[in-house]
């Protein structure tokens, strides 16, 4: 199965289970679970476009399930990390962006969240750390919604263009076709590669 191939079964069992399916992404995706959220984002935009759904309950939904995944995810770091160190052992990843987030933390204090869930790298990890870091519970939810609002927003805004070209200049379609495969299986290169490269490097 290659990239293509993964990415359409998604984008299918995104349209089979519509908000249920973009609420599931964004729940997992924000427990670290390294997911390419913008298919999530190309099925949103089309629901919108065929009526299905609103502009505001596709952001809503979004907007739900990242927070309910990081809600969990900042009781697991904040709670429960000593008892998952393994993790930290085997993730660079992590590791990374924990020295990231600590650096942010360390200068910037609470603000560290908002800029955690601005920066893709970091995003991912950010409420684990930010519970590692125990930084208070609402200044933690406040930023955390803020910060994923934009990045939601950002998302759907650049998607919706993405969704509207294809729509009215299928001339576009194969070029926007090889940008969209690129983006995901970019994605997955990144996540597997990444890690390999700056382990020689070391």
């Amino acid at each position: 199965m290659g990239w293509e191939d993964i990415a359409r079964w998604m984008i299918d069992l995104l349209n089979r289970f519509g908000q249920s399916g973009i609420f599931a992404m964004m729940f997992l995706e924000n427990l670290g679970i390294p997911l390419p959220t913008e298919l999530a984002f190309v099925v949103g935009q089309t629901m919108i476009v065929s009526g299905s759904a609103s502009y505001m309950s596709v952001f809503l939904v979004s907007l739900v399930g990242k927070t309910a995944g990081s809600i969990l995810t900042y009781f697991i770091g904040r709670y429960f990390a000593d008892k998952i160190k393994h993790i930290h052992a085997k993730s660079s990843r992590l590791k990374r962006s924990q020295e990231i987030f600590a650096r942010w933390m360390k200068k910037y204090g609470d603000l560290a969240v908002l800029i955690s869930r601005l920066v893709g790298y970091v995003r991912p990890w950010a409420s684990y750390l930010a519970g590692i870091g125990e930084i208070r519970f609402v200044p933690f939810i406040v930023y955390n919604i803020i910060g994923s609002a934009v990045i939601i927003a950002l998302s759907m805004a650049m998607l919706g263009v993405v969704v509207e070209l294809w729509r009215n200049y299928g001339f576009l379609r194969p070029y926007l076709a090889v940008a969209l495969f690129f983006s995901f299986a970019g994605f997955w290169i990144y996540i597997v590669l990444y890690p390999k490269y700056r382990g020689k490097k070391k």
